[in-house]
């Protein structure tokens, strides 16, 4: 199974490569800034949103705004995958029917152009950082890199899993969204998980996207996180993958009798 899935990807590796940079060009077309929109948006919303929730609970700007930033970067990153996967085979439908290509290349379509964006979310965030708090500057940060590389398998596996699941219930997608907005109060983004207290402390503890949104958020801050923090996070991002993969594998024949 995990031959043939890597194996058709590897083969369409230059559709895959054209698509993406298909989406990024038709993302930006006729824009006069361009991809600086990728860079300008988060900037402006944490700037925002972090300025108003900060005098609303009486924090430091220049702490509230970086943690804020953080937070709301990676979890981007995971609703764009969430919400792009719904629709990655219906708007593939089609390549898939005219074309010899293999399914699997859609949803890691959706991926990587989220990737890329995240990225550029990434230099914004760094902007900030350096001017808000440029003493906390230093070697723990590179330890968003494997944070990185944990949040996009995990990803990857959402956008898969939700690629096939709106194909049999097309009821899934406002479902998935709903579940997006509630998933989004109970993770730490704009909140520290300590300010939940002992007796909540749970919320957080039994939610999977805490330790996936912590992998990169706490690393960007200039935070270490302990070992097992990351052990559970490699774990849930497998889990997540490995049922993406196994889900578009075993109804890939079927795919395009359910479009």
């Amino acid at each position: 199974m995990t031959k043939s899935f890597f194996g058709g990807i590897w083969h369409d590796r230059y559709i895959l490569t054209s698509f993406v940079n298909r989406d990024l060009q038709a993302k930006y077309r006729r824009s006069l800034l361009g991809v600086l929109w990728s860079i300008i948006t988060p900037l402006a919303l944490s700037v925002i949103i972090g300025t108003v929730y900060a005098l609303l609970f009486n924090q430091d700007i220049k702490v509230f705004i970086p943690m804020l930033f953080a937070g709301l970067t990676p979890w981007t990153f995971f609703t764009g995958c969430a919400e792009g996967g719904n629709t990655s085979f219906i708007y593939a439908e089609g390549y898939l029917k005219q074309l010899s290509v293999n399914p699997q290349i859609f949803p890691l379509r959706t991926v990587c152009v989220a990737f890329i964006n995240l990225l550029y979310g990434i230099m914004a965030f760094y902007v900030v950082f350096l001017v808000l708090q440029p003493q906390a500057f230093g070697p723990e940060m590179l330890m968003v890199i494997p944070g990185l590389v944990i949040m996009f398998f995990f990803c990857w596996g959402m956008a898969q899993f939700a690629s096939v699941a709106n194909l049999y219930v097309r009821d899934y997608q406002p479902l998935q969204s709903l579940a997006l907005q509630a998933l989004f109060y109970i993770t730490p983004i704009i909140y520290r998980p300590a300010q939940l207290g002992e007796n909540f402390a749970f919320i957080y503890q039994f939610n999977p996207l805490y330790y996936i949104i912590d992998v990169v958020k706490q690393p960007l801050l200039g935070n270490m996180l302990p070992v097992e923090h990351y052990l559970i996070a490699i774990a849930i991002a497998l889990a997540m993958f490995a049922i993406g993969c196994a889900m578009v594998n075993k109804c890939r024949w079927q795919i395009n009798f359910k479009l």
